[in-house]
């Protein structure tokens, strides 16, 4: 143990930035490069990738201290091209050669020539050059142990109920890795969010029967919680960003914005810009360059170069401070200066609150962690809505955290600790004088007071001309084999909404924030068709809308392909940085 420690300084001493190890960091290097299996359950932004990018570097100082040579090879099994991409390059920064299967140089992979070798679980147990790799010579004589990183999937990704298909079934058979390597190989399984009911399983399907476990706990005391009803559909609870990137542009921290599925990503986006407009800009730039854009989004059909703007800006490299993402956003990845992550929207499991929640506040500075519940959280888990519903009457953060720690704490003062403890706070002499955050509160948006007078037969004439237009979206030679509201996104729920606005409706931002539209063109046909029945739409507005505010109002078509100003020089952009486990994302 000592020689193992006095490797880990002497390793640590050629990096400045790296002082010391975290006990926790130290303990699970020092038993997995010792062979033991080690099951590491540590929060977000707390330095996991750090335990096995140093692993091959101390095992060879080891062996040099006792005379011996080795060429350690740690294989690293992850659920991201970005993640991997990240890590990789990480690995470069602390001189560890690393490389990922099926991009970098393949005889020099197969020849054993790198300390960390990435792969998906679909590379490592389906492609037979691989697992023959994992048998040979080079491979058995210096594997130094496997890597699992975000080992929590190999349930949630790789499991489900009876009848059903798995997401990506590979990640629960990771356990045949076992068999592939040399007998005796340690495997490190690395998370942030694996609550107290799943760990055994974690250790089942790996086979880590006599497993090392390190925790660490996620309650990161520096992020307060905030939980808050928001209406649905209505997006003003996210005028308080607007107002920020109006007050601050560039100068702001990252916010992160997580939707659940891509059409709410587009539709946020489209909001916030619409709200900004020029001010969505760095400067409120004339020209409109992307590159000086403040907002931007990321799932997995974002084109690469958008995404690499979004992932630099989060790195502090770029100008884009508002991001509005899937869950392709983040896993694994390190961003240390996001202020605010909101969920717009509640994710399906507690697991994933934790990841997502656990993204903001990583240098320590206070930051905030934000659900937005629209209630129809059907298919959350019972621990979700347990959240939910208590949540209003005693402290979020002991709920969240009790499924992942046996006494989970609050936070003093209470109003750093979350929505509900603010109210019962009494810091200042029995009392609390400490504002409510503004994604609390009520907002301050002015109410449109204008409104007309609608009659049935008008109403009957907006149903006509809607159903009109919907039918004119599909081709009369089409064969369909779904809805039209299907093909078309113009859905009843969109026609029943547009009756229930319609004598509010006088501009596009009015349609964006409170109609379910998924087009731009959708919003402007309705604004078209609201003019045309009742002639009081200001129809200059109307014409520059649709000449040049495109730019400030369009909302993005599904793969998002048109909205920053570089052409797509590539037939299929996706085909390369795409996994299987991004295309849900």
């Amino acid at each position: 143990m000592a020689d193992a420690r006095g490797a880990i300084q002497a390793v640590l001493s050629r990096f400045p930035h790296i002082s010391v190890l975290k006990p926790e960091q130290e303990d699970a290097l020092i038993n997995f490069i010792q062979g033991k299996d080690v099951v590491a359950l540590l929060p977000t932004g707390f330095g996991k990738s750090l335990i096995f990018q140093l692993a091959p570097l101390v095992a060879k100082e080891l062996a040099t201290r006792n005379g011996t040579e080795l060429n350690p090879i740690v294989v690293v099994v992850s659920p991201l091209l970005a993640l991997m991409e990240d890590q990789i390059m990480e690995a470069g920064k602390l001189g560890v050669s690393a490389a990922q299967l099926g991009v970098h140089e393949e005889q020099d992979i197969l020849d054993g020539r790198f300390s960390l070798v990435f792969g998906s679980p679909e590379s490592w147990l389906l492609n037979s050059k691989w697992r023959r790799m994992l048998s040979s010579a080079a491979y058995r004589d210096n594997i130094l142990g496997v890597v699992v990183d975000e080992v929590h999937l190999t349930y949630k990704w790789g499991e489900v109920s009876t009848g059903e298909t798995a997401f990506r079934e590979s990640f629960a058979k990771l356990g045949e890795l076992r068999s592939i390597t040399k007998e005796g190989t340690p495997v490190l399984a690395l998370t942030a969010s694996a609550d107290i009911k799943s760990r055994d399983r974690v250790t089942s399907l790996l086979h880590m029967d006599n497993a090392v476990h390190i925790l660490a706990s996620p309650n990161k005391t520096n992020i307060r919680l905030g939980l808050k009803n928001v209406p649905r559909y209505e997006l003003d609870c996210l005028d308080w960003v607007v107002q920020l990137v109006k007050g601050k542009g560039s100068t702001m921290q990252p916010i992160i914005i997580y939707c659940q599925t891509m059409p709410k990503v587009g539709r946020v986006f489209a909001y916030l810009k619409a709200e900004l407009q020029q001010h969505a800009w760095v400067d409120c730039d004339s020209d409109c360059k992307s590159e000086n854009l403040l907002i931007g989004m990321f799932h997995s059909k974002t084109l690469p170069q958008h995404k690499d703007r979004v992932l630099a800006s989060l790195r502090g490299e770029g100008n884009c401070r508002v991001v509005v993402a899937t869950t392709a956003l983040g896993m694994g990845l390190n961003f240390p200066n996001v202020s605010h992550v909101i969920m717009y929207g509640v994710p399906g499991d507690l697991e994933s609150v934790i990841q997502q929640v656990g993204r903001a506040g990583r240098n320590g500075q206070s930051a905030h962690g934000i659900i937005y519940n629209m209630g129809q959280n059907y298919k959350a888990e019972k621990e979700v809505k347990e959240l939910l519903n208590l949540g209003k009457t005693t402290c979020v953060r002991k709920v969240l955290f009790s499924h992942f720690e046996a006494e989970p704490c609050g936070v003093e003062p209470m109003h750093q600790c979350c929505t509900f403890c603010q109210t019962v706070c009494s810091c200042s002499s029995g009392t609390c004088t400490e504002p409510t955050p503004d994604y609390e509160q009520t907002q301050g948006k002015p109410v449109n007071l204008r409104s007309r007078h609608v009659t049935a037969e008008d109403k009957s004439l907006i149903v006509d001309m809607l159903n009109g237009y919907r039918d004119s979206l599909i081709s009369p030679s089409a064969h369909l084999f779904t809805s039209p509201e299907a093909c078309t996104g113009f859905s009843q729920k969109l026609v029943d909404s547009v009756l229930n606005n319609c004598q509010y409706i006088f501009d596009l931002p009015y349609i964006l924030a409170n109609i379910p539209v998924f087009r731009i063109e959708h919003a402007r046909e309705v604004l078209q068709i609201i003019s045309d029945v009742f002639g009081d739409v200001d129809t200059d507005q109307l014409e520059d809308e649709q000449s040049d505010a495109g730019e400030r109002h369009t909302l993005p078509d599904l793969y998002y392909t048109g909205y920053y100003d570089e052409a797509d020089d590539t037939d299929d952009p996706l085909s390369s940085h795409v996994t299987s486990s991004e295309s849900e994302y």
